[in-house]
């Protein structure tokens, strides 16, 4: 699978709908933060399970010879208890304040040249007008029916025949500059309070750097997991003369990473996009309710779902207004301080798995981006080491085949000179766009 080239700018995303309203802004003369927050506020209306306002946001830009981090994760409210011994998985008790508005007026704030409320817009039509379900959609909500049950609204919006529409979720987007005194804020279930919302603030933050085929690799600090990358690519055996046939190529890989996360491994559903505009501004961003459709709970009157990220704490860790950790982990491999390839994917824990591969199937073996892109994965899950069809003989055991997603949508810009190669992962709905 050959990776489109383009002389100009370029928008990778999961589905192709946001890809095109990631396009429009590009090439309308907007940049590429303008374009990347376009194409997100898209995605949270036609890809709810994976990304949504209920969520959170991480996010790295490239402007004008400086590389930003950004953190917008969002804390447990200050009322927050265990009910119990156990973290929940789902429902109110699984949810932080949402930081992913936040992180977009953040970036329009620092880069952009056009206002969050119209970049909304195309975002705005398709809920109230409805969207066709993706694939991706579809098979997830059919898997997830029994959470969405718990919520009427959710039940009724998610699982009702035909079109997407989401009129509730219309009129949030009319007025999300207001999202943290607003609506949300408002209705959002105890234990949340107002107060809970208008404290949450975007954080920039300076990204984490290592040496990887003579390239700068640049990962999210902590409470990001991005930086356990640099890691294992510090601790990791040389791969010279390997290629991805051999699979002493993926289990040097593989050894790296397991000296540093030990075999860690949880899945989740996750929105990654990245754009680069003509003018050199590169962005890499993460947008995410944790897993399938967050905790399932809609606030009344909102159309938004809150996410479940308080699922990843450990039970001594769940405190009020304590951050989790977060899988959330955009990154950005710099050439001569600029940027060279712009990567990311959905994924959960094994975001920095798929990080590693893609870099060493590119920059070691001398893969095309979309070969690198399509090429078989492996991936911890619960302690197991498992592996997509294609892969050489690494003791891997068989990823379930119905859901194409559980190795990710891992998508990517790479700069060439004269010339930007972008693709997307066909495991989602998405498309690779530019001009």
């Amino acid at each position: 699978m050959g990776a489109p080239l383009f002389p100009h700018a370029a928008i990778a995303t999961p589905h192709y709908l946001a890809s095109s309203a990631g396009l429009a802004m590009l090439a309308s003369g907007r940049n590429a933060v303008d374009a990347a927050v376009a194409a997100n506020l898209v995605l949270a209306v036609v890809y709810p399970q994976m990304c949504g306002l209920g969520g959170d946001l991480f996010a790295m830009v490239w402007a004008e010879g400086e590389l930003s981090g950004l953190n917008s994760s969002g804390h447990l409210p200050a009322g927050a208890r265990l009910d119990g011994e156990t973290v929940p998985r789902t429902g109110i008790g699984s949810a932080v304040v949402p930081g992913a508005v936040a992180g977009w007026l953040a970036l329009l704030e620092r880069y952009g040249t056009r206002s969050i409320e119209e970049l909304a817009q195309p975002a705005i039509r398709l809920a109230r007008e409805g969207c066709p379900r993706a694939p991706g959609l579809a098979r997830i909500t059919k898997a997830v029916a029994p959470l969405l049950q718990r919520d009427q609204q959710a039940a009724r919006i998610f699982l009702a025949e035909g079109s997407l529409r989401q009129s509730d979720l219309a009129e949030t987007l009319e007025s999300i500059a207001d999202f943290y005194t607003g609506q949300v804020a408002k209705n959002a279930p105890p234990p949340f309070t107002r107060d809970d919302f208008a404290e949450h603030k975007a954080e920039w933050v300076e990204p984490e750097r290592t040496s990887f085929a003579g390239l700068e690799v640049c990962e999210m600090p902590p409470n990001s997991r991005g930086h356990l990358a640099l890691r294992a690519i510090e601790r990791m055996e040389p791969l010279d003369g390997l290629t991805p046939d051999d699979a002493e190529f993926h289990v040097r890989m593989i050894r790296a990473l397991d000296s540093v996360t030990s075999g860690a491994g949880e899945t989740g559903d996750t929105i990654y996009l990245c754009a680069r505009d003509e003018n050199g501004m590169a962005v890499s961003l993460n947008q995410s309710l944790y897993q399938a459709f967050g905790s399932g709970v809609l606030v009344p009157e909102t159309g938004v779902l809150l996410n479940n990220r308080a699922a990843y704490f450990k039970p001594h860790e769940y405190r009020p207004k304590k951050r989790p950790t977060h899988t959330l982990a955009p990154a950005m491999a710099l050439q001569d301080g600029r940027p060279k390839l712009v990567l990311g994917t959905m994924g959960g824990d094994t975001q920095i798995e798929i990080h590693l591969q893609l870099l060493a199937r590119v920059f070691i073996a001398g893969q095309e981006l979309g070969e690198a892109i399509v090429a078989p994965r492996w991936m911890h899950r619960g302690g197991r080491l498992v592996g997509e069809p294609g892969l050489p003989e690494i003791e891997a055991e068989p990823l379930p085949g119905e859901f194409p997603e559980l190795a990710g949508h891992a998508h990517a810009i790479l700069v060439e000179d004269g010339y930007l190669a972008a693709a997307f992962d066909p495991r989602s709905d998405g498309a690779a766009l530019g001009y």
